[in-house]
C-alpha cells in the first residue's frame, strides 16, 4: 500500500476540512518531575506565560474556523495540558487513554468522564497502554501507530479491533520523540512529514515506501518538536523556531501558521500534544452540524409552561424558563445531564460575553480564590485600584464606582445623579428629575421598575417611587419638552434590549448628548447587555460617536463567572459621594475585581469587538435571508438581534422551544419578537447552523 500526494501542489488546490479539537488550560502546568528528556525540574516554568502562549494557539485554531472544547483542568496534573494524549477518536469511536507513567495515570480517568459526559462517547477503554493521540495519528482511513516509549504494542491491535482502521505500528527508537506525534506530522488524508532518525530501520523504511511524497524534517526540526503540528489539509499550525521545515511546507502549497508554545515545550510537548481531534466518522470532525445534531437525538421540550414548576419546586416561580437543565457548559455551547448538546445563543443576556468558563478568565478566578476573596470595603485589598484603573482607562473616564449585579449600578447612578443635582447643580432638595424611556429594561428594583411601561414588572408592586419622567425612546424632541431646571440625568439605553433589540434612529443618542450638554442634565448611558464588546464596539454609544457622562456595565464584565457591575465617570460626579453615604459588602470584592481585571485586559486591544463585528454582519446577513421566509424584520448590530416572527407562526416563547428541540438556546422578548446575544466565541459554522435551525424552527 502506497500512499500518494501531488509533490507540489497550489496553496489554492489544498482544501481545508472543519475540525473539532479537545484543548486543556495550563492552569496547573509545571515542570515537577521527569518522564521524558525534555522536562528539567530545575529550569523555572512560567505557568501564566504557558496560558498565554495556549490562548493564543486556542484562538488560531477559532480563527480558521475550527471548534474548540475546552476540557476542564485538574489540578495535580501538570501535564493534562497535553491533550492529544488523554485518547483517541475516529470512525465513530471513541477510546480514552491508559497512561503509563503513575503521575499521568489519573488522566485518563478525568479524559473518559469528560469525552463521556461531553456526548463524544460511548468512551472504551483499552486492556493495554496507550497515550492516545501521542501515539496513534490518524491518515486517511489508516492509523499509524507509535510504539517503543510509551504506548504498548500488544495494545495496536486492541485499537485496530475497536476502530475497525487498519493499524500501522511504527517503532520509535530515539527517547527525545517518545511519541510518534514529536517524529511525525500529518499533513493531510494522505501525506506525513516526519523525522526518519527517529525510527527503526524496518520502520524507516516502511514509512519511505507509504509516504514517497513526504517531507522530511532536518535535525533542527526535530529538535523543536517541529513536526508536533497539526493540520486542517490546507493550514498547518506549527511552532515558530523551525523555518527550514516552515519553507518546506509552503513549497508543497500548504500556509502554515506559525505560534509561540515555547513554555510548554518545557514539559515535551507542542501544537500537536495540546490538541485532541474529535472525530466523528473516518475523517469527519465531530463538529457545527452532523455532530450538534447527533447530541440532540431522543430529546424534545414541551410548551406546559404550568408544568414547569415541578421540575423546581423550591425555586420561586419568577421565570418561565425553557426546559433545559444545563448540567456542563463551555465556549458556546451547553450539554444537559443527559448529555444531550445546545448552541447557546442567548448568552446569558449578554453575561457569557466571551463564551462558558473561558480559560483565561477561570485562570484567574482559580488564582484569586487561592489568595482571598473577599474583606468587605472596611479595608482596601491589592486588587481593586489596578480593576478600577483599567476601567476607567477603558472607559477614558477618572473613576469607577465598583457593585455586584447590573440593578445595583442602575439604582447607584441613579442615586450619584440625584447627589450630583443638589451638591453641583443646585437643585432644590427632594426635587430632582430623571428622564428615562418608553419601552426601557434597567432591571425590576422596585425604583427600577417603578419607571417602567412593562405591565408584567409593575402589576402589584406599588406604591412607586417618584422622580421619574417617561419619554417615548427616539424622540428628542419629547425629551427637550420634558426637561426643566429640576432634572439631573437622562437614563438610556443605546439599544433597547428587553424591547427587541431597538436600534434608534441615527440622530437620537447625538441630539440626547447635546441636549444634556446644553441643559447641564448628565447622560447616562446604560451599557449592561451593550457593552463590552457585544455590537462590535466597545460601547454600543460609540456606534454614533458619543460619549455619555457615566456609564453603566455589568454582565460580560463578570466574565460569565460572578456578578460584577460597575458606574465609571469622572471625578466631578462620583466625587460627590463620601464615606457612608453609599456602600456594598461585595462590591468591589478581590475576586471580582481579579475576574473584572481580566475582562477589561482582554477587551484592550479590540479584538473581541472586531470579533464581534465581523461575526455579526454574517449572522445578520443570514436572518436577513429570512425576510419573507417567516421573519418579518430584524434588527440589531454585532452579534446582537432581534428577530420579529410573523405572528401566524407562534409566539416568540413557541419558536424558543422548536429551537431547543432542534439544539439552540434563544429567548424571547415580548409577543412573537426573539433575540439572539450568543457567545462572541461563536464560529462562523456554528452561526450558519443555528440560522438553519431557526428555519427549520419556522418551517415546522
Amino acid at each position: 500500500m502506497t500512499m500518494t500526494s501531488p509533490s507540489a501542489v497550489s496553496t489554492s488546490a489544498r482544501t481545508p476540512r472543519p475540525r473539532s479539537y479537545a484543548m486543556t488550560p495550563p492552569v496547573h502546568f509545571t515542570v515537577d518531575y521527569v518522564i521524558n528528556p525534555w522536562m528539567d525540574p530545575t529550569v523555572p516554568v512560567d505557568t501564566d506565560r504557558a496560558l498565554t502562549q495556549w490562548l493564543a494557539l486556542r484562538e488560531v485554531f477559532e480563527s480558521l474556523g475550527h471548534t474548540v472544547h475546552v476540557v476542564d483542568p485538574q489540578p495535580g496534573l501538570p501535564d493534562m495540558v497535553y491533550a492529544a494524549n488523554g485518547g483517541l477518536s475516529v470512525g465513530g469511536t471513541t477510546i480514552a487513554a491508559r497512561f503509563a507513567y503513575p503521575e499521568r495515570e489519573p488522566e485518563g480517568d478525568h479524559y473518559a468522564e469528560w469525552l463521556h459526559t461531553s456526548g463524544f462517547g460511548p468512551v472504551h477503554r483499552t486492556d493495554g497502554i496507550q497515550e492516545g493521540e501521542g501515539d496513534f495519528l490518524v491518515v486517511g482511513d489508516v492509523i499509524l501507530a507509535g510504539t517503543g516509549f510509551r504506548t504498548h504494542r500488544d495494545t495496536h491491535a486492541e485499537v485496530a479491533t475497536l476502530t475497525g482502521l487498519p493499524v500501522i505500528t511504527l517503532e520509535l527508537v530515539d527517547p527525545r520523540y517518545y511519541h510518534l506525534d514529536t517524529a511525525l506530522g500529518v499533513l493531510d488524508d494522505t501525506n506525513i512529514a516526519y523525522y526518519p532518525p527517529a525510527f527503526g530501520p524496518a520502520s524507516r523504511a516502511l514509512l519511505a515506501d507509504l509516504f514517497p511524497n513526504a517531507i522530511i524534517a532536518s535535525d533542527e526540526d526535530a529538535a523543536v518538536l517541529g513536526l508536533n503540528l497539526v493540520s486542517d489539509g490546507r493550514h498547518i499550525v506549527m511552532t515558530d523556531a523551525a523555518p527550514h521545515l516552515t519553507n518546506e511546507l509552503r513549497a508543497a502549497g500548504y500556509e502554515t501558521v506559525c505560534v509561540d508554545l515555547s513554555e510548554l515545550l518545557k514539559g515535551g510537548g507542542g501544537i500537536k500534544c495540546c490538541t485532541l481531534e474529535l472525530r466523528l466518522s473516518n475523517g469527519d470532525p465531530i463538529g457545527v452540524a452532523t455532530g450538534m445534531e447527533a447530541g440532540f437525538m431522543g430529546g424534545t421540550t414541551t410548551t406546559d409552561d404550568a408544568a414547569q414548576p415541578t421540575a423546581e419546586p423550591h425555586v420561586a416561580h419568577n421565570y418561565s424558563p425553557l426546559p433545559v437543565t444545563a448540567a456542563t457548559a463551555e465556549g458556546a455551547w451547553i450539554t444537559d445531564g443527559d448529555g444531550r448538546r445546545y448552541l447557546d445563543c442567548l448568552g446569558a443576556y449578554s453575561a457569557v460575553n466571551f463564551g462558558h468558563r473561558h480559560p483565561r478568565i477561570v485562570a484567574a478566578a482559580h488564582e484569586q480564590l487561592n489568595r482571598v476573596t473577599l474583606t468587605s470595603r472596611a479595608f482596601r485589598s491589592d486588587r481593586l485600584e489596578p480593576f478600577c484603573a483599567a476601567l476607567s482607562a477603558l472607559c477614558a473616564k477618572d473613576m469607577v464606582l465598583p457593585m455586584n449585579t447590573g440593578a445595583e449600578a442602575v439604582e447607584s447612578a441613579i442615586k450619584v445623579a440625584r447627589k450630583w443635582g443638589y451638591d453641583v447643580k443646585g437643585v432644590p432638595d427632594g426635587q430632582a428629575k430623571v428622564i428615562v424611556a418608553g419601552g426601557n429594561f434597567h432591571g425590576r428594583t422596585i425604583s427600577i421598575v417603578s419607571f417602567s411601561d412593562d405591565p408584567d414588572a409593575r402589576t402589584g408592586f406599588g406604591p412607586f417611587t417618584p422622580g421619574f419622567v417617561r419619554v417615548p425612546y427616539g424622540d428628542v424632541g419629547a425629551m427637550a419638552e420634558a426637561m426643566d431646571a429640576d432634572t439631573v440625568a437622562v437614563l438610556v439605553e443605546p439599544i433597547q434590549g428587553e424591547s427587541g433589540i431597538i436600534v434608534p434612529p441615527d440622530d437620537y443618542l447625538p441630539g440626547v448628548r447635546t441636549l444634556c450638554t446644553e441643559r447641564n442634565v448628565l447622560m447616562i448611558a446604560d451599557e449592561i447587555q451593550s457593552g463590552l464588546g457585544r455590537t462590535g464596539k466597545t460601547f454600543a454609544v460609540q456606534h454614533w460617536d458619543v460619549e455619555p457622562d457615566v456609564y453603566t456595565l455589568g454582565k460580560a464584565l463578570g466574565g460569565g463567572i460572578l456578578p460584577v457591575s460597575a458606574v465609571v465617570a469622572n471625578h466631578d460626579i462620583l466625587g460627590v459621594l463620601h464615606p457612608g453615604q453609599h456602600g456594598s459588602t461585595f462590591g468591589g470584592n478581590p475576586l471580582a475585581a481579579a475576574v473584572g481585571h481580566t475582562v477589561v485586559d482582554m477587551l484592550a486591544d479590540g479584538t473581541w469587538q472586531a470579533r464581534a463585528a465581523e461575526a455579526g454582519e454574517r449572522m445578520h446577513a443570514r436572518l436577513r435571508d429570512l425576510v419573507g421566509h417567516g421573519v418579518l424584520a430584524v434588527r440589531g448590530l454585532g452579534l446582537w438581534a432581534g428577530i420579529d416572527v410573523d405572528p401566524a407562526l407562534g409566539t416568540g416563547k413557541d419558536v424558543c422551544l422548536r429551537l431547543a428541540d432542534l439544539g439552540v438556546l434563544a429567548k424571547d422578548t415580548h409577543g412573537s419578537t426573539l433575540r439572539l446575544a450568543p457567545p462572541l466565541v461563536i464560529t462562523d459554522d456554528e452561526i450558519d447552523w443555528a440560522v438553519e435551525r431557526l428555519a427549520e424552527a419556522l418551517r415546522s
